[in-house]
């Protein structure tokens, strides 16, 4: 629809519902009742527009799992268990096969040790389920919707620890509000809550409420406030914990765990959960199983090995390549897979994987790619005898960029373990 029709048809419902407002606070006593109608109708009015049918804020279902599948695939790298058992369960929610008359929003708790990609990953769903591209690109195509960013405004990440509060009660009212103003806005969401096995007792409560349930009443007193249902959204809950019961899977098969494996690790960690929940003692035993059982399926990213890393420097810097040149800063970026296998050196590990997951890489390129391009600028803006203000950014304009194993021995050696060459004019 385009967003004229769109804007008439939401200007036509917020009218219409004006009228009902005014016949109905005229029942309502007590000083307020204006502003509190005045608040409400504003609400109504952005609502109207931002979820309105294919207002861009929805899941984008045709072509979904084809496009969520392929996103996660190139973003998220050595998780390949971990993405098809999250997208099978994606794809099952949002076409409705997961049983008629299930009325509560999906669920999925990932786990795994920081730097493997949980992060990436429900970035990388985001982009597919609202099909738009990546922020980072979008800075460089003009008018391009971005995302996380303004194509999707659905996707929200809360961060559990954000709500911590002296008193339990108002952690949950805070999470509480957090969640519920989200979903009124954007009834089809991608909520991730961060640390989720950290929440206080009272905040647990309440998201097992909403997650069983799939909608949560806002109601303080205030007669316009309604019933927020979200049964379609998804929920990705987050955590580090169970990371060692993870790494131990993956080391013992000297692989990830697939199969029985992968099963009986997904037990592990729900089972690990419950103990964890059951001695809180939030509740009683079997509001902690309803609690647990809220989550429909354990996602476990494991620790990321060298092929992993290898893959993960290869795509940053393609990324890093494609980036200077839509900045016209350079025609092309090469490599080898030399160059490849001395910036994974450069990665720490411990045994066969790395101690950080891929988080370390970004460091690894800054300290050896960005600096073998800057010495290779500086000595080409000294042997042109230019010193302009812009003369970095625009000294390899146009030219072939070749990265390169430093020599052993080489007095280069001392500028870090790549260089860079100019071999050619594009």
């Amino acid at each position: 629809m385009p967003r004229e029709r769109r804007a008439g048809a939401a200007t036509a419902l917020v009218l219409v519902t004006v009228l009902v407002l005014v016949v109905r606070i005229t029942a309502v006593d007590g000083e307020g009742a204006i502003e509190r109608t005045t608040r409400r109708i504003r609400t109504l009015a952005q609502n109207a527009f931002d979820a309105w049918p294919m207002g861009g804020h929805g899941f984008h279902t045709r072509d979904l799992c084809a496009r969520a599948r392929n996103e996660t695939a190139r973003s998220v790298l050595g998780q390949s268990a971990a993405l098809a058992l999250a997208l099978d369960a994606t794809c099952d929610h949002v076409e409705g096969s997961m049983g008629d008359g299930r009325g509560k929003p999906l669920v999925l708790a990932t786990h795994g040790s920081p730097g493997v990609g949980k992060s990436m990953f429900h970035s990388a769903l985001a982009r597919a389920v609202y099909d738009v591209g990546a922020s980072e690109e979008g800075e460089w195509v003009g008018g391009r919707t971005t995302c996380p960013g303004s194509g999707c405004r659905g996707y929200k990440v809360i961060f559990g620890t954000d709500y911590v509060a002296r008193e339990r009660d108002a952690q949950a009212r805070m999470l509480r509000d957090a969640v519920t103003r989200h979903l009124e806005r954007f009834p089809e969401s991608i909520i991730v809550v961060e640390e989720y096995d950290k929440l206080g007792c009272p905040a647990r409560g309440m998201l097992k409420q909403m997650l069983e349930h799939g909608s949560s009443g806002t109601s303080d007193g205030n007669p316009f406030d309604r019933v927020v249902a979200f049964a379609r959204s998804i929920f990705i809950l987050e955590a580090n914990a169970g990371f060692m019961d993870v790494h131990d899977a993956s080391a013992a098969r000297g692989r990830a765990p697939e199969g029985e494996a992968l099963v009986a690790l997904q037990r592990k960690l729900r089972d690990g959960l419950f103990e964890k929940w059951r001695d809180d003692r939030c509740e009683d035993r079997e509001d902690t199983l309803k609690a647990v059982g809220a989550i429909d399926v354990f996602v476990p990213f494991v620790p990321l090995d060298r092929v992993a890393v290898k893959a993960i420097v290869h795509a940053q810097l393609e990324r890093r390549g494609r980036m200077k040149k839509l900045r016209d800063e350079l025609g092309r970026l090469e490599w080898d897979d030399a160059v490849l296998e001395t910036l994974v050196d450069e990665v720490e590990f411990e045994g066969e994987y790395a101690i950080e997951g891929g988080k370390e890489v970004a460091i690894v390129l800054s300290r050896c790619v960005t600096r073998a391009l800057r010495l290779l600028a500086e000595a080409e803006i000294a042997r042109a005898g230019t010193h302009s203000i812009d003369s970095h950014a625009s000294i390899l304009r146009g030219r072939v960029v070749r990265l390169m194993k430093t020599p052993s021995g080489s007095s280069s050696r001392a500028s870090g373990p790549v260089v860079a060459r100019v071999v050619d004019a594009t």
